[in-house]
């Protein structure tokens, strides 16, 4: 069962594919995952969150894809 959280977050996301503003490469709930999991440790364990990991994450799971 989705929460409402979870529910907002694959909206935004599905929004953003249908816009073809994002193209990720994983499906809605495993690019969600992917994003915020490394955010989230950095979080938790107080380490500062690198600008250049957050545009890897953004542009490896996001941009369009070369394939």
């Amino acid at each position: 069962m989705s929460s409402p959280r979870r529910a907002q977050e694959r909206g935004l996301l599905a929004r953003g594919i249908e816009a073809k503003e994002v193209s990720p490469r994983l499906g809605l709930d495993a690019t969600i995952e992917a994003l915020v999991g490394p955010i989230v440790y950095c979080v938790l364990t107080g380490s500062s969150i690198p600008r250049d990991l957050l545009d890897t994450l953004f542009d490896d799971l996001l941009g369009p894809r070369s394939d």
